[in-house]
């Protein structure tokens, strides 16, 4: 049975987000009370206001009655997909194990520029459990996860797709925006008006100084979310009709109002432009394979020079991108792989200066990332073929959103939820 989540919500987030208390006395007198039921899964009180707490901090919000407000409906409904999310990704056998968790946790710490133990003492001091953010990152590892196993394999780009694609682009012209999005989604029609609220709430705390990637990683439901809404340059003719003029009038750092699309109500961010002689050229595309030495986010200093010095010793043997696969299977580097096309600018800026430099065939130097010591092999770069494979990947990207959000709407509809904060 769905209960309808429009009218609950709003009185959900008046009592829970509204009005005083809201502070750790008031939590500490009902830690258990249940705020939600989805399923077979309980979501309490304590749960929220944690998970608020944690947007608030992310995000640079002021922790405000009025902030409070503004970010809370979403809160709410964003813990609601990520149980449904936990839950699909149980049925259908997929775990994260611990590991994969640690070296997640140790990338988000170290992309915001501290280890992984000061990010934790950072959660403990603002009273945030560690289990808050755990939680999070272990229903976005396990939703890519569920997507690539269920909606991956029916995308398919055909070339006439692609070449429709590009001859449109060479008609409209080369301007390209860096463009960042936040989606809500719509599960019932009746639900718009209230989600259209909660858009506006959001584009107002952005106004007011939250930042708009943190805020896009804690309540946008796009696949982009991991990467802080981060679409990367975007060509401005390969908009939809409906949404390129919004993209072209809108000012650089200045977020749209919401606009209604096919996914759902999307708020987006220009960045930054270029056109001309200014946009990205052929080089900018490269095809690449990793080779990972794994490390716990906790590695001490000694056991990150020792993957340091066995990543120096194996790179000579990487002449080819074939040769990731052989060495990474003889090693035990699961992590390790061809990475395929993509734009310098999706790469970390550290990763991105090493391979600008590289000719085609060639390794960096070990670098330190998110999953442990990093090799990465230049494959292929621009031209003709690395254009036609950004399209597709451009393509693709669209249908997997789109099957993807299908796909949790329908996890949406067939779910029991009830809220309790009445």
């Amino acid at each position: 049975m769905f209960h309808h989540l429009c009218r609950t919500l709003l009185l959900a987030a008046a009592l829970l987000f509204g009005f005083q208390p809201v502070g750790r006395e008031a939590t500490a007198q009902t830690p258990l009370r249940i705020a939600a039921i989805v399923n077979q899964d309980v979501i309490t009180l304590q749960d929220l206001l944690e998970r608020l707490d944690l947007v608030l901090l992310a995000s640079g919000a002021e922790n405000s009655e009025e902030a409070r407000a503004r970010l809370g409906p979403q809160v709410l409904r964003t813990y609601i997909d990520e149980t449904l999310k936990l839950q699909e990704a149980r049925r259908l056998g997929i775990t994260i194990s611990d590991r994969e968790l640690q070296q997640a946790l140790a990338g988000v710490a170290s992309r915001n520029g501290m280890t992984l133990d000061a990010l934790l003492a950072l959660l403990k001091q603002r009273g945030i459990g560690p289990d808050t953010l755990e939680r999070q990152i272990r229903a976005e590892l396990a939703w890519a996860r569920v997507i690539a196993r269920q909606i991956r394999p029916k995308v398919v780009v055909s070339e006439e797709q692609i070449t429709l694609a590009l001859a449109t682009r060479e008609e409209r012209g080369t301007e390209e925006v860096l463009l960042s999005e936040i989606l809500l989604p719509i599960y019932r029609p009746e639900q718009e008006p209230q989600v259209l609220e909660d858009a506006r709430r959001i584009i107002e705390a952005v106004r007011s100084g939250a930042d708009f990637g943190a805020l896009a990683r804690q309540v946008s439901v796009a696949a982009s979310a991991g990467a802080r809404g981060d679409l990367g340059w975007v060509t401005v003719s390969s908009l939809n009709d409906n949404l390129r003029p919004i993209i072209e009038r809108l000012e650089v750092g200045v977020p749209s109002e919401p606009v209604r699309t096919a996914n759902g109500i999307e708020i987006f961010l220009v960045r930054d432009r270029r056109t001309g002689s200014t946009a990205g050229t052929a080089d900018d595309l490269v095809e690449l394979a990793q080779l990972v030495l794994p490390l716990r986010g906790d590695a001490t200093e000694e056991e990150t020079r020792r993957a340091v010095r066995e990543a120096e010793a194996v790179r000579p043997r990487l002449r080819t991108c074939g040769d990731v696969t052989t060495i990474a299977r003889e090693i035990g580097a699961p992590a390790s792989g061809p990475l395929g096309w993509m734009t310098l600018a999706e790469l970390p800026p550290q990763f991105a200066s090493e391979v600008a430099k590289l000719p085609v065939g060639a390794v960096t130097p070990p670098l330190r990332g998110p999953l442990g010591i990093h090799l990465l092999v230049l494959c292929n770069r621009g031209g003709a073929e690395g254009e036609r494979q950004r399209v597709r990947l451009e393509l693709e990207r669209e249908q997997v959103q789109r099957l993807a959000n299908r796909y949790l709407r329908d996890l949406r509809k067939s779910a029991y939820i009830e809220i309790r904060l009445r």
